[in-house]
């Protein structure tokens, strides 16, 4: 178990080096000032990316922190891992529920809650860090007692959903050994997508506030149909909503979650007040292309996919780790509750040396969506390619997205193009020009004068 963990701290530090490296301070500085004509103002055409003197420095140490605080607390998770499995804090809590129960579904709602607890409170300090790190650079004015409470329910979430899936887990490891990693899969399916599916009414509303768009702005309503009538679609406005982000965060986004029934679009107060109507249609589009190009159901189905070869490899691992190191560390078999700690440090691993490739479809994703919002919202009004790339630049000064980002922290965390090239795909993609047929919005007019 020492050589693995001293293996495992080796890739992470390669990974830390590599994801981490990025264009130095004084560089980036110097690249502001010899393009500083460019700097974009309100009244001045966007021609690429880039931030304004005093926000460059704040979103260069924003971006630092960001990447050694996502693989400090990846490699802290699987150093508490190694701990639950080495001091044997699990089994102690296996004994603890066999003593108190022979009943299986009682034995699981005392271990998995015991190490739901104990994992978050050790990786408290982690989130309270990020938590002030938000507020220092402007980009949350959520209190402390309201950050308290989201964590709380986050808790107790995770552990009432942990005791189901935990506890079906065990029950079929125990019941077939062999073949448990796919009835457990076949098990996660329907379980996943419940929970998705009662998301935008249940979960969501327990850390923000929603309402229907059409009783609080119904003139944006109006806007927003417009953009729904290009696309030949029929999205009722009671599935509009806006979301009362303004009392946590500063930044403007929308989203679409749900599906069927609950499916919905979420803009946020904060775009509202900050974006012109014309952004806001854009965003809209690019929201409105995730629900026309069902990207949640494909990405469930790709989730789901992922999954299995997820639980097969792990399934796997977890046996050979279990016959070389089971007996040291307690464990009875993969069935014993003692076994848990080693099935998520091994998917956990997993999970993390395949992010590149989870990153890199949502990025798709994201871009066919950003295609979508400009194919829609062309010839709707006047300058259709500046205004999305006015929005982009408008995102990206409120988040403080970082325009020199290494090439190696994109590919690793980015779920979204990046700014830049965002913007810059928003200045050229131009079909209409030569002529050409737009990828998925076929029947947008010609561009208003």
């Amino acid at each position: 178990m020492k050589k693995f963990a001293y293996r495992l701290l080796l890739a992470i530090s390669f990974v830390v080096t590599c994801v981490a490296s990025t264009v130095h301070p004084v560089a980036a500085q110097a690249s502001l000032a010899t393009g500083a004509a460019s700097q974009h103002s309100p009244n001045s055409p966007i021609t690429g990316y880039t931030l304004p003197p005093e926000k460059l420095p704040k979103a260069h140490a924003l971006y630092v922190i960001q990447v050694w605080v996502y693989l400090f607390s990846t490699l802290y998770s699987f150093i508490l891992l190694v701990m639950f499995l080495r001091k044997r804090w699990f089994a102690i809590f296996r004994d603890w529920a066999e003593r108190a129960s022979q009943r299986r579904f009682v034995q699981a709602a005392i271990v998995i809650p015991l190490f739901t607890i104990a994992f978050s409170v050790f990786m408290l300090p982690i989130g309270i860090y990020q938590h002030s790190q938000g507020l220092k650079f402007g980009l949350s004015v959520q209190g402390w007692t309201s950050w308290f409470r989201d964590w709380s329910i986050q808790l107790l979430l995770a552990v009432v959903v942990g005791t189901i899936v935990g506890w079906i887990l065990f029950v079929v490891l125990r019941r077939s050994p062999q073949r448990s990693w796919f009835y457990f899969w076949l098990a996660i399916i329907p379980i996943s997508a419940f929970l998705a599916f009662i998301s935008p009414a249940v979960i969501e509303p327990m850390f923000n506030k929603f309402q229907p768009l059409d009783a609080t702005n119904p003139q944006l309503v109006s806007a927003l149909e417009q953009v729904v009538q290009r696309g030949g679609l029929e999205i009722p406005r009671s599935r509009m909503y806006e979301m009362k982000a303004s009392e946590k965060l500063t930044g403007s986004n929308a989203y679409v979650s749900g599906f069927g029934a609950t499916k919905r679009v979420v803009v946020w107060d904060t775009a509202i007040a900050k974006m012109t109507p014309q952004e806001i249609q854009f965003v809209f589009g690019h929201e409105l292309g995730h629900y026309v190009l069902q990207h949640i159901v494909k990405g469930f189905i790709l989730t789901m996919a992922f999954w299995f070869l997820l639980f097969y490899a792990t399934f796997r691992l977890s046996q050979w780790a279990w016959r070389i190191w089971g007996e040291g560390l307690g464990i009875r078999s993969l069935g014993d509750w003692a076994s848990l700690p080693l099935l998520l440090l091994i998917s956990s691993i997993l999970i993390f040396i395949s992010t590149p490739v989870a990153s890199a479809v949502s990025r798709h994703f994201e871009h066919q969506a950003d295609v979508y919002g400009l194919e829609i919202v062309h010839g709707l009004f006047p300058d259709s390619q500046q205004v999305a790339a006015n929005s982009f630049q408008r995102l990206g000064e409120e988040w403080l997205d970082y325009p020199y980002a290494s090439q190696a922290a994109v590919l690793w965390l980015w779920d979204h193009p990046s700014i830049p090239d965002r913007i810059r795909f928003a200045l050229t993609y131009d079909p209409w020009k030569n002529g050409k047929s737009p990828q998925f919005v076929k029947s947008s007019p010609a561009a208003a004068e």
